[in-house]
């Protein structure tokens, strides 16, 4: 499981515009082996969780060009008005799930 979580500037909702930006990056994961998807924000924070099958599926997604490619379409969506914190990538594996 990876979970990346970014502080949102000035508490300000995302735009269509940078929800399709992250959908990219969502979309990407799912046609790379990717088992599942959230991208979920409240009013401080904005949290994408993807769920892998193995460390390696999520690595050599990660370390892709198309990744680079997605990653760059997802900062420009944010353009220069509200460019996100990073505060958290964590890779782990799940212990238990419902």
């Amino acid at each position: 499981m990876r979970v990346w979580v970014v502080s949102k500037e000035a508490d300000l909702d995302l735009t269509d515009g940078q929800i399709n930006g992250w959908r990219n990056f969502l979309d990407l994961a799912m046609a790379k082996g990717c088992l599942r998807t959230t991208l979920a924000e409240d009013s401080e924070r904005i949290i994408a969780v993807s769920y892998w099958p193995s460390q390696e599926v999520l690595d050599s997604v990660v370390n892709s060009e198309a990744y680079e490619k997605v990653g760059e379409k997802v900062m420009a969506s944010w353009g220069d008005q509200m460019i996100p914190n990073h505060e958290l990538t964590f890779n782990g594996k799940i212990l238990a799930d419902s």
